[in-house]
């Protein structure tokens, strides 16, 4: 519905001013349908000030002269449009407003002159009268103060011009970062996220994320810029009221490219972070200290030493037996080794992979050779591999000795250079466990994003050639030639005609794309930054080529570069 105002009123009166609002509707109660206000406002004015520029306070407060006003409630129906600077709206482009009048009312009040003759002209509110007309409101609360009968109808309109301009261009709205904070209030008093998302006419996931958001500060800022998405900042929330610090400095500084992948990374170092402590639990039992991070040994007054670069007064090895004689002297690092153990399904045993029928797998009425498991009987399980140092400070007392290495030469640039090489040995280890647990991230994050490049009707713009490519790379002569007739596909070739006979022609070609990613997506493993093929290779630019200038957030993070070729990995920033 196209509504247009156009009505011109010239009688005379006189506009209590631009830009000021003699104060809300009061609300009269039950039963009675109007009350005077006498000078309401006019207190306030005599007691303000008006501030200059450089915030100096004139001597003598301006006064403003505010005619006597009354609170009514009337009919919408019975209202008069009066002229205004808005001329056109569509009211079916507000939904929002509409059911907030239905809801809850109209709370702001209008403000109207009353005519002579009875009749009640808005000046201000115009929408909101034409909405409780709309959704069949019966009462409205009006702020109405008599026309003025002494005042030229040109200065009278230019009087009304000026009030609705300025009405209109000050009001100030709520901030993102104010509403999110009321939101996190309401669920924070009781309020389930259904009521609120009904009253504030929004979605119940939304209201939960923006409710997150507006209980964590940094968040609520990084709101105000407007730079993350919703579902972004509920992660940054998330982690802030977690009190997980280095969380929210890693994701508010990620960028839009690369914050999934980062989240990602976050996710999965808590969960084996959690992982840890619990199977430390064990030792802790035990006596151990329990170390959260791998202790630097390279340095000459490192902290602690390994167990490893420990021998007994006779020069034997530190044995585990040994080490658990006096736990309380020893400290504990956990380093996963993922899928390490092969384990029983019901009582989580430990299986050796060659008691397993491998010949079972995917087959449960399958019999597994005599003496031999079944393959679904087992499952991978990560393996935690303990490391101990004793405490530098505990060597004097503990009867053990340090290992000198024996590099041939006792000087101390020999032994200098023994330790950087041990650390560079440390170092390149644990690069690889670094790049293995983003590349486990990108893979993660891709899987998400791909869904939603696929769901389109049609396929980017570089899909064909890229499809084209792949396959021609991947097929002999003999073969090139029948590509048009055969298409070798995976899975069940019945499904797959269906799925494309009822397919458009761009949705097709969709398909096709779907099964050239998946077979390249296959052969990816967490360590594909450093072994990946020139398939691969092609895959990741693509990917990295078909999202650019579109409003599919996707761009190769580091490993990703490094398996495309485009970056050393050895350049990675670890501490990034």
């Amino acid at each position: 519905m196209t509504t247009s105002t156009l009505t011109a009123v010239t009688d005379p009166g006189t506009d209590p001013g631009p830009g000021i609002d003699p104060g809300p509707g009061i609300d009269p109660g039950p039963g009675i349908d109007s009350v005077t206000v006498e000078e309401t406002t006019s207190v306030a004015a005599k007691q303000s000030t008006a501030v200059v520029e450089d915030s100096t306070v004139l001597e003598e407060p301006v006064v403003l002269d505010v005619p006597e006003a009354k609170a009514e409630y009337l009919d919408p129906a019975e209202l008069v449009i009066a002229e205004n600077v808005r001329k056109s709206f569509d009211l079916t482009a507000r939904p929002e407003e509409a059911a907030s009048i239905r809801e809850f009312g109209v709370g702001n009040p209008i403000r109207a002159e009353r005519e002579p003759d009875g009749s009640v002209h808005v000046v201000d509110g115009q929408i909101r009268t034409l909405i409780a007309r709309e959704v069949g409101l019966t009462r409205v609360p009006v702020w109405v103060t008599d026309a003025p009968t002494d005042v030229d109808p040109k200065e009278r309109r230019i009087a009304r011009t000026l009030t609705q301009i300025n009405l209109n261009d000050r009001r100030v709205p709520l901030t993102d970062a104010d509403r999110a904070t009321g939101i996190a209030l309401m669920l924070d008093l009781g309020a389930s996220a259904t009521r609120v998302a009904k009253g504030l006419q929004r979605k119940r996931s939304e209201i939960q994320k923006t409710a997150a958001v507006g209980g964590s500060h940094t968040a609520k800022q990084l709101l105000e810029q407007r730079q993350y998405t919703l579902d972004e900042l509920a992660v940054i929330a998330h982690y802030d009221n977690l009190g997980d610090t280095d969380a929210v400095q890693r994701l508010a500084t990620a960028g839009r490219w690369s914050f999934a992948s980062t989240a990602k990374r976050i996710e999965h170092d808590r969960a084996e972070t959690r992982a840890r402590l619990h199977e430390s639990l064990l030792y802790g039992a035990y006596g151990f200290g329990v170390l959260a991070t791998e202790p630097d040994t390279s340095e000459p007054d490192a902290a602690y030493i390994p167990a490893s670069e420990l021998v007994t007064a006779d020069g034997e090895p530190v044995s585990e037996e040994q080490i658990y004689t006096d736990p309380a002297r020893w400290t504990v690092y956990l380093e996963v080794q993922e899928n390490g153990l092969l384990v029983d399904k019901d009582t989580g045993a430990i299986i050796d992979p060659d008691t397993v029928d491998w010949s079972t797998h995917g087959d449960l009425s399958a019999e597994p050779a005599d003496g031999r498991v079944h393959a679904e009987q087992v499952q991978r399980r990560d393996r935690w591999i303990p490391t101990y140092f004793l405490p530098a400070s505990a060597l004097p007392d503990s009867g053990l000795q340090q290992i000198v290495p024996d590099t041939g030469d006792c000087s101390e640039e020999a032994a200098a250079k023994a330790a950087a090489e041990r650390e560079q040995a440390r170092q390149d280890r644990r690069r690889v466990i670094e790049l293995n647990k983003r590349g486990d991230a990108a893979n993660a994050r891709r899987q998400e994003f791909l869904p939603r490049l696929l769901a389109g009707r049609t396929p980017p713009r570089q899909a064909a050639a890229f499809v084209a490519e792949s396959i021609a790379h991947t097929l002999d002569p003999s073969v090139l030639q029948k590509v048009t007739k055969l298409l070798g596909v995976g899975g069940s070739t019945q499904q797959l005609v269906a799925a494309i006979h009822a397919a458009t022609p761009s949705r097709a070609w969709m398909i096709v794309l779907a099964m050239q990613i998946a077979a390249a997506e296959a052969p990816i493993g967490k360590s594909f930054w450093r072994d990946s093929s020139a398939a691969t290779q092609r895959y990741l630019h693509f990917l990295a080529d078909a999202v650019a200038g579109t409003e599919l957030d996707f761009a190769l993070v580091d490993v990703e570069q490094a398996a495309a070729g485009d970056i050393d990995y050895h350049d990675i920033d670890l501490a990034s």
